[in-house]
């Protein structure tokens, strides 16, 4: 059976096993109910980089293009905003607490009824946001750019990288994980942040777990790791492909997306591409 799309896919998130979405080139968006992938209307040919949603009737897309899409559980629609710089990340901790984040260092929050710009004091593309009720909203960019938010302002962690930071994850406000180029793994227990050894220089472009006990690393060339204890170890992903976004519903049932269509499913025992 061929592939559903040739097209690059950016990004995936999911509710249930039965309910995951992934975004990417070419305005295709794909929705997965649990025995097959169909292509859903986007209605038109943007470039899908991240999403996130309360529910699968309340799901938000970002663009590079500026735009941010949303879906009600019936069609994708084009949320009214003003001009946006091309967007990369979107995280939220309520349906009316949203925050999207997007090149030259700008980050917007959706308190409900409107989008509102913040000051980040950079001007450094942001490239990803992750956060939790507990321990707030966090964002990570290029040149090592680590933010958090502390009472309605964004404040730097220095930290002795320049790494161009492409993603991050966590488990709470002490337990998260960011990853990035020349093989960058950094461990952000609320307080420092920490480099793990990876082993590697090539980039990581997202990293997610189902349990604190069980993280996944994914990027260039089929890259996949796999945090065993303190060590990260490489998997076999059985594609040469690269891989952009992973999601799952949960340890024995995970997906990574990547280049030229590529979807990948982990059963709990081994990765396996998804024709």
């Amino acid at each position: 059976m061929a592939k559903i799309t040739e097209s690059h896919l950016l990004a995936i998130y999911g509710f249930s096993e039965k309910d995951i979405f992934v975004g990417g080139a070419d305005g295709v968006i794909l929705h997965f109910d649990g025995s097959q992938w169909t292509k859903m209307d986007s209605g038109g040919r943007w470039t899908f980089k991240d999403m996130w949603g309360t529910g699968p009737d309340n799901l938000y897309a970002v663009c590079t293009d500026g735009k941010i899409l949303h879906y009600d559980g019936s069609a994708w629609s084009m949320v009214e905003t003003e001009s946006f710089p091309p967007m990369s990340g979107i995280w939220g901790l309520a349906h009316d607490e949203i925050y999207v984040c997007s090149r030259l260092g700008k980050i917007n929050r959706w308190d409900g009824s409107a989008w509102k710009y913040m000051k980040t004091g950079t001007d450094i593309d942001i490239a990803r946001l992750w956060g939790c009720k507990e321990g707030g909203m966090f964002a990570v960019g290029f040149d090592g750019l680590v933010l958090k938010l502390v009472d309605d302002h964004w404040q730097r962690y220095t930290l002795n990288s320049n790494a161009e930071l492409y993603g991050i994850y966590g488990f709470g406000p002490e337990d998260m994980y960011i990853v990035g180029s020349d093989g960058a793994i950094l461990r952000f227990n609320g307080k420092e942040i920490t480099e793990m050894p990876s082993g590697t220089m090539e980039f990581f472009l997202d990293v997610w777990g189902p349990e604190k006990d069980m993280v996944f690393a994914v990027g260039d060339e089929g890259m996949i790791m796999y945090l065993d204890g303190d060590q990260w170890t490489r998997i076999e992903s059985n594609t040469k492909e690269y891989l952009t976004a992973i999601w799952g519903s949960s340890a024995e049932d995970m997906y990574a997306v990547g280049d030229n269509g590529l979807i990948l499913h982990w059963n709990g025992e081994d990765w396996k591409v998804i024709d």
